[in-house]
């Protein structure tokens, strides 16, 4: 969550307006608040200034409430919207919810404002971060699959020379088995010896085997 946030606020009564600021001011809140009542002056702010949080009123004279809802559902799906009316019936309010409405508060409890923008940036922070977190698990997925299918290659029975070690491909017939993996796997060979191997070619295990010599034969 940001430190200050970012609220546009659609309103046609400044007195009204002042009295939703001053109530975020009272509970603590650090923002910035825009203010707007026409269509056009709300579409200019989503586009040049992203809001972290919409709070609308619902009975508009200019710019119909659901209608700018209906906008910020197409604009900006996940910015929370919320609506602070005067009166909200029980219809109005289900409708509300049913249209992407986060919440609503009367302003005559405008006390109930701050907590419902709290309440609603920790859940888009907690949405965001879940997207998150599956976005990665596909990726892992991805990979896993990609791995599998290398994996495959390699299981059944692999034909393999008892004598000169070479490795029998269906389709080329037998390679060297270095040939063969780098061929059918994503890995890279690298020469080196084992300890065994690098014994014995090691120059102070080339001990020259002794010389013997015939017997003379006596005269």
């Amino acid at each position: 969550m940001k430190n200050t946030m970012r609220i546009l606020l659609i309103e046609d009564v400044a007195e009204d307006a002042e009295l939703i600021k001053h109530a975020l001011h009272q509970a603590n809140l650090i923002f910035h608040c825009q203010r707007v009542d026409t269509r056009a002056d709300f579409l200019r702010e989503l586009e040049h200034h992203p809001p972290d949080v919409i709070i609308s009123d619902h009975g508009l004279q200019k710019f119909d409430g659901f209608s700018a809802l209906a906008v910020a559902k197409e604009r900006c799906p996940d910015t929370p919207f919320i609506f602070v009316t005067g009166a909200l019936g029980e219809e109005v309010a289900i409708r509300s919810f049913q249209n992407g409405a986060i919440d609503y508060v009367l302003k005559a409890r405008l006390s109930h404002l701050a907590p419902a923008i709290l309440r609603a940036l920790r859940e888009m922070d907690d949405r965001t971060a879940r997207r998150r977190l599956e976005a990665e698990r596909d990726e892992l997925i991805h990979e896993l699959k990609e791995a599998l299918v290398q994996i495959r290659a390699f299981t059944g029975l692999l034909p393999i020379c008892g004598l000169c070690k070479k490795m029998r491909d269906q389709q080329h017939g037998w390679q060297p088995m270095e040939v063969y993996l780098q061929k059918h796997s994503n890995v890279t060979l690298t020469h080196e010896l084992c300890p065994e191997c690098a014994q014995k070619t090691s120059p102070v295990a080339s001990v020259a085997a002794p010389i013997h010599s015939s017997p003379t034969a006596s005269v």
